[in-house]
């Protein structure tokens, strides 16, 4: 049986698996016994192991890595779609369309306001609008939901990997130099250990 025939398989048998997912993540796991526990992990061990032989693998373990990103960005993607596309005759939204959900209720205060330290409205938009550039490979301004997905997701296309660098570097050049001093790079790598613990 192959990756892929496994797959569409354990898709067929999954909603009482999604249930149980859907369980964890309702209660959590320092709510439930040990031997619960045990029980939903075995559940999703078995969904992995795609040879059958009892075990996981690296490979198999990478493979079910890759595909549960994959379903959680189509799923993903499929209720975002309906939320910024609401008019189903077009298969396309236009930037002013995005900014207009987004952006309209911004006025002079909210333009530079920002939110628990992150960015402004007005960066927010700059961010986006660069993005939307970078993901709009045809040029028109209006992005399909291919497009879309890869300025929802720059990190899973190619052709985003520019935008996300740039981001990158925005995010940890706090003086706006344009460079990224070692006490910039070493504050980053603080704050994230910070929100990890």
């Amino acid at each position: 049986m192959s990756k892929e025939e496994y797959y569409v398989i354990s898709q067929e048998v999954a909603a009482y698996e999604d249930l149980v997912e859907e369980e964890i993540k309702m209660m959590s796991f320092d709510e439930l016994t040990p031997e619960e526990i045990i029980r939903r992990l075995v559940i999703i061990v078995d969904r992995i192991d795609y040879d059958l032989d009892g075990y996981v693998t690296h490979e198999e373990l990478e493979d079910w890595i890759i595909y549960s990103r994959r379903r959680y960005i189509r799923d993903h993607m499929y209720y975002q779609w309906k939320i910024y596309k609401p008019d189903e005759r077009k298969d396309k939204i236009l930037w002013t369309e995005y900014t207009a959900m987004f952006y309209s209720d911004m006025d002079d205060y909210e333009k530079d306001k920002s939110y628990g330290g992150s960015l402004s409205k007005l960066q927010m938009l700059k961010k986006d609008r660069r993005r939307w550039t970078a993901a709009d490979l045809d040029g028109d301004d209006a992005l399909d939901k291919i497009e879309f997905t890869s300025f929802t997701f720059p990190e899973e296309a190619e052709h985003m990997e520019d935008a996300i660098v740039l981001e990158t570097m925005e995010d940890i050049d706090k003086d706006g130099d344009g460079k990224i001093s070692v006490t910039e790079y070493i504050g980053k790598w603080i704050s994230f250990i910070a929100l990890e613990r």
